[in-house]
Parts: C-alpha cells; sequence; structure tokens
C-alpha cells in the first residue's frame, strides 16, 4: 500500500484542496509547485497534511519528470494527482516512463491519449454523438505566424485554444465580425503557433461545473455546481462564490454526461464546464483533472479523489453512494481577495461573498495556518499601504 500521494499543480487553492482531501483520506503529502520561484512557498505548503515541498518551474517539463522520478519508493508505487492541465499533461506524455513506479489517472493506461482528449474540438464531437447540445464551431490553425479562416463563419463567434495549456487565452472574447476576430488571432500568432477553436456565440444564462470520477467504465457524478460570481481581469471564467446542489433536477442531462465520460475509459477526477442558453444546457468542456472548486464536493457531498486513490491501488470501490446534497454556498478567498486588490469590487463586497458562503477554500477549522498565513501575507501593514498608495495614485 502506498502511503505518500503527489500533488502537482500551479495553483495553490487548487492543490490546497487536493492536499486536504489527500490529507484526510490518510495519506502524507509531496506538493510539487510549478509556478512563482525555487524555494518560494504558497499558503499550501502550511497544511499539517504536507510533509514535502517541492518545486519544478512551468513550463520545464523535463525538470517535473526528473522531480517526480526522484520520488519512487521500493514499498510500492507512488500515486501522482495533478490539479491542472499543465501538469495532467507532463504525466500523461511520460506514461511509459512513470509506469513502472507510479500510479496516475489514464485511458488506458495508453500515453499521450489524456492529451488528445484534451482537445476541445475532439470532446464536442464525442458529446455531441451522446446527444449532448453544443455550439457549433470552426478550427484555426495558427502556423509560422500565419493562419487562414474558415469562410462559412457565422458570426459573433467566441475564439479559444483548442488545447487549453498549449494556447493563449487572451483571445478569449466576443468577435461580432471578422476584423475583431482577426484582431484576437493576430495577438495570439504574434506570440505562439496554437490550434483556435471558434464557437458560435451564446448568450449565457447560467454556468455550471459537475465533478466526478471515473473507473475507466463507471461514472460517479454526486453534485453541480452552479457559479454565482465569476472572477474578473486574469480570473474571468474562474468561480469566485458558486452553489452547490443536488444533480436530482438535472437526471437527463448527467446521464448524457455519464455516458460520455463513460465513453473515454478514462480512470480519473473529471470536471465538465455546462451553460445554459435559451432555456437549454449546453456542453462547454471537459476538464481530465480536478481543479480548485472540487473542494466543495469534498467539504459537503464526498471524498472523490479518496475514490481516486482506491481505484489506482486496486481496491474495491463502490460507486452507488446515495447521499442527499444539501444546497451549500461556497467561496474562493484567493479570486476574490485578488478581485479586491485589482480593483475589481469593494471592501464591502470582499467581505460579504466571504461572510455569506458556508464552505471556504482556504479558511479550515482542521487545517488553520494555510489561512493564518494568507492573511498575513495580503492583509500586512505593508500590504494595506501599498493597495492605498496605488488607489491614490489612480485619483491622480
Amino acid at each position: 500500500m502506498t502511503e505518500r500521494v503527489v500533488v502537482i499543480g500551479r495553483n495553490y487553492t487548487s492543490r490546497l484542496g487536493m492536499i486536504r482531501a489527500v490529507g484526510m483520506a490518510g495519506y502524507g503529502v509531496t506538493v510539487i509547485k510549478t509556478n512563482g520561484m525555487p524555494g518560494s512557498k504558497d499558503i499550501d505548503a502550511y497544511s499539517k497534511y504536507v510533509n514535502e515541498y517541492l518545486y519544478a518551474k512551468e513550463p520545464n517539463r523535463e525538470e517535473l519528470i526528473s522531480v517526480i522520478l526522484s520520488l519512487r519508493s521500493d514499498q510500492g508505487k507512488t500515486i501522482i494527482i495533478p490539479v491542472d492541465d499543465y501538469a495532467a499533461s507532463v504525466i500523461d506524455d511520460n506514461i511509459n516512463i512513470l509506469k513502472e513506479d507510479f500510479l496516475f489517472p489514464n485511458v488506458q493506461m495508453q500515453q499521450g491519449e489524456v492529451v488528445r482528449l484534451m482537445d476541445k474540438h475532439i470532446q464536442k464531437e464525442l458529446a455531441e454523438k451522446v446527444g449532448l447540445r453544443i455550439a457549433k464551431g470552426w478550427v484555426v490553425n495558427i502556423s509560422n505566424h500565419r493562419y487562414s479562416l474558415p469562410t462559412d463563419i457565422q458570426y459573433p463567434v467566441f475564439p479559444k485554444p483548442q488545447i487549453s495549456f498549449k494556447g493563449n487565452k487572451r483571445c478569449m472574447r466576443k468577435c461580432d465580425n471578422e476584423h475583431e476576430l482577426k484582431v484576437a488571432l493576430d495577438e495570439v500568432a504574434s506570440q505562439r503557433d496554437c490550434p483556435i477553436l471558434l464557437e458560435q456565440y451564446c448568450e449565457i444564462a447560467k454556468e455550471y461545473a459537475l465533478l466526478g470520477f471515473s473507473d475507466g467504465e463507471n461514472v460517479y457524478i454526486p453534485a453541480i455546481i452552479q457559479m454565482l460570481l465569476s472572477g474578473s481581469g486574469p480570473h474571468r471564467g474562474v468561480t469566485l462564490q458558486g452553489e452547490l446542489s443536488s444533480t436530482s433536477n438535472y437526471t437527463d442531462f448527467v446521464n448524457q454526461l455519464m455516458l460520455f465520460v463513460r465513453s473515454l475509459h478514462f480512470c480519473g477526477l473529471f470536471d465538465v464546464d455546462v451553460y445554459e442558453s435559451n432555456g437549454h444546457l449546453y456542453f462547454n468542456e471537459l476538464n481530465l483533472r480536478f481543479g480548485a472548486s472540487g473542494y466543495a464536493v469534498t467539504h459537503s457531498v464526498i471524498n472523490l479523489p479518496l475514490l481516486l486513490i482506491r481505484c489506482l491501488l486496486g481496491e474495491k470501490i463502490e460507486l452507488n453512494y446515495c447521499k442527499d446534497v444539501a444546497n451549500s454556498i461556497f467561496v474562493n478567498e484567493k479570486v476574490a481577495f485578488e478581485d479586491y486588490n485589482n480593483g475589481y469590487i469593494s471592501w464591502s463586497d470582499y467581505t460579504k461573498y466571504i461572510n455569506n458562503s458556508d464552505v471556504k477554500f482556504i479558511k479550515s477549522e482542521i487545517d488553520s495556518l494555510p489561512y493564518e498565513k494568507f492573511l498575513a501575507q495580503n492583509f500586512s501593514i505593508k500590504r494595506r499601504l501599498k493597495r492605498l498608495i496605488k488607489q491614490l495614485l489612480k485619483l491622480i
């Protein structure tokens, strides 16, 4: 039996949620952070569940693999859990190197298959086959800083990277005509080559996320999350505040999602983005990893990372859980604070979102030190003075 689980990612809120899920399941945690500077520590380093805190700077894929390989154990295979697309892609692209000593999310242990399924165009084709509603899309390939537009584009469109970790998200905005689209694509083409998916623009009434676990054949989706508030600026599209509830009002749609995920033969944790437009639910994209909002499910419903660990270890698990899901409101304090710090929301708004949420992603009664570090870093006298000076400069 493994005693250590390795959690990898760039966002400390996503890492912390996974650290706590793994730690509460009784496993020691080694963290590999892929952001910041060598030797630096984010607040997740202070979780009581963390035994070891390592570093491998993104996008140095060779360095990350080297650090992972240094964690080989002679007491059994070590489990690796990525919390973002970059980490998941590095693991998947190196399955043949890692599989002798490590256990990790995969698609039938076929190297490169998870990365292939990260392609949003492929996802939409597979989703449509099981009856899920999708927005019409077109692919633009940027190569050598050049591209050509399909002739049958129907405006307005919304461009996005076809594969998230390979793309530039700055192009993600509504384009009403060819001129606006070219401005967005030129910005990407000037920086890198990557495929861009153009989706027919839909007016979105509500946004949802459905988080779940698949063992490769069976799929479990215990709850649905509605985004109540989105972050702004660099956090646009990231849930600042959300509501977790039962899937009982979405049974037919959830069954279609389960059929879709089952067809992939993916073993791991996943996160499906969905939106409502004109009274219909649309499949948006599938993330083949757990993000920060997964902790809302861990806290209030069930520890899905524990199911993954037990599955990877070859233990028998039951997916027919019938636990009632009580509605709860959660907040991502990191997104809320950075929106406040960057002037998108007021101090009054920030405190309201914190105080009116049942579940916090950083604050925890059983693992308190990360929140103490969060407060010390973000609300020190020095930080407050810098914020005040910044506000005063805007008035000049």
